[in-house]
């Protein structure tokens, strides 16, 4: 039933009922109170399959949008990678298959602290997902001398990557068939988007 104050039909922002508004306002604060000389890098993992296509098409009212799209898979890609406050992209490392802890501590160790020009001004910001096993996650951060500040819990918002993760996809979407192989395309995708 649609009211008379409806003008225009928009997509819902939703939020987690679980988030602890009282956190999220503590890490905001958190953040604000970082020293200006201090780099901060966000980081996530997200996964790709290899089968976009658009989701959306044109047609005339009241007709059907027809498209086509592969019905092999291929399976998933997996890219982590942090960005900076001006969306730079770095340290990214992809992989077959899904994040798991030795994968996350691996990257951690061997391509995130390796990237750092100055570990000892940077601080990495990362979601509380189960594969971050927090206890040596702060041991490695401590043994290559950068600092980690865990969002708060049902906090994606705060995670500006989240933002860059669906720009990829829909680049990918919007591209992907102009592409010989996946990995190309995306490849393409961290280039253009």
């Amino acid at each position: 039933m649609q009211s008379n104050f409806l003008e225009s039909r928009v997509k819902k922002t939703t939020c987690y009922i679980e988030r602890d508004e009282q956190e999220r306002a503590e890490f905001t604060e958190t953040l604000n109170s970082l020293p200006d000389d201090l780099e901060a890098l966000y980081a996530d993992e997200s996964g790709f399959e290899a089968y976009y296509s658009r989701t959306y098409g044109y047609s005339p009212k009241g007709e059907r949008v027809y498209g086509e799209m592969y019905g092999t898979r291929f399976g998933r890609t997996s890219v982590v990678g942090a960005i900076n406050d001006d969306n730079e992209f770095t340290a990214g490392f992809a992989f077959k298959g899904y994040m798991n802890s030795d994968l996350f501590e691996g990257w951690l160790e061997n391509v995130f602290a390796p990237s750092l020009k100055n570990p000892e001004k940077t601080v990495l910001i990362i979601d509380n997902a189960s594969h971050h096993s927090e206890g040596r996650i702060q041991d490695i951060a401590y043994d290559c001398g950068f600092r980690v500040i865990f969002l708060p819990k049902y906090s994606p918002d705060l995670n500006p990557i989240e933002k860059f993760w669906a720009n990829i996809k829909n680049w990918l979407r919007l591209h992907m068939r102009e592409y010989c192989s996946f990995l190309n395309g995306l490849a393409h995708a961290f280039k253009y988007r």
